[in-house]
């Protein structure tokens, strides 16, 4: 399933081998005399600004870690259900660069709202979970298409943006309660899937598109090396009919979701001509 699986598949992944890690050290820490803070000071997010300049992996670590079986669980589940919509929309490079801006942006979120919250006094916490990004993942096809229907077990069709009020009202209403700061980080993950889909939609405009100019530079190498097999006098660029075969084979044998944002674009566009 990794082999053939999209970004969508690898942060689920990640998210459920990391959590099982969480548990076993968890397990270990009952017997050692340092306990578990070390790894909440590492890699999840604090609420001390300069805490997270001095560690500044953790502005996305924090996203892949969950403490708490319900909080996973509730979350991946999300995380699968939200993802699937996200990508009948967007590419699933937009899909694994909006998780990683939400994060960054929950976590500021987290920051600027904890400062805020303990004002004068001296009180330090932690955040971590992917609440933010499964949120920004819930609220980019929402904007980008509020129109659009999805049936629900026992509630029947829904338009996607009463789907995203009622995320936007649970979220406002959390923030009543003890974890304010936290309840916060899930609003900068609102705003940013909603600012997402928006920009897209209105201006053409991707604001994930400087996370992969910089995951690019690191595979230059790699890349060079395709574009010296295209220069092969053997190559011959296939015909619109042949490639149109390959994506149906393909959908036949691993089905639709195996399909790069490539291969789906140019699907789209054959069914659009």
């Amino acid at each position: 399933m990794l082999r053939r699986g999209d970004s969508l598949t690898w942060l689920m992944a990640i998210n459920c081998v990391v959590f099982v890690a969480v548990c076993v050290l968890s397990t270990i820490a009952i017997f050692a005399p340092v306990g578990m803070k070390w790894f909440y000071e590492w890699f999840c997010i604090s609420s001390s600004a300069w805490h997270v300049l001095t560690h500044p992996w953790q502005i996305v670590t924090y996203a892949f870690i969950h403490t708490d079986f319900i909080h996973f669980i509730i979350n991946i589940l999300l995380l699968a259900m939200a993802g699937k919509l996200f990508k009948e929309f967007f590419s699933t490079r937009d899909l694994l660069g909006l998780y990683l801006l939400a994060a960054i942006t929950g976590g500021l979120f987290f920051i600027a709202s904890f400062a805020v919250e303990n004002a004068g006094v001296e009180a330090k916490g932690v955040l971590c979970g992917c609440s933010a990004s499964v949120m920004a993942l819930i609220m980019a096809p929402a904007v980008y298409a509020p129109n659009y229907e999805i049936y629900l077990t026992l509630i029947g069709r829904v338009k996607l943006k009463w789907i995203a009020v009622v995320y936007v009202v649970i979220s406002l209403l959390n923030m009543l309660g003890a974890n304010w700061a936290g309840q916060f980080a899930h609003i900068g993950g609102i705003v940013t899937g909603a600012l997402f889909a928006w920009l897209l939609k209105n201006k053409r405009i991707n604001i994930t598109t400087w996370i992969w100019n910089i995951a690019d530079k690191f595979s230059r190498k790699k890349q060079s090396k395709f574009k010296v097999a295209y220069q092969n006098p053997d190559f011959r660029i296939k015909t619109e009919k042949e490639l149109l075969d390959d994506i149906l084979d393909k959908i036949k044998i691993s089905g639709y979701d195996s399909l790069s944002a490539t291969e789906r674009d140019f699907l789209r566009n054959m069914g659009e001509n």
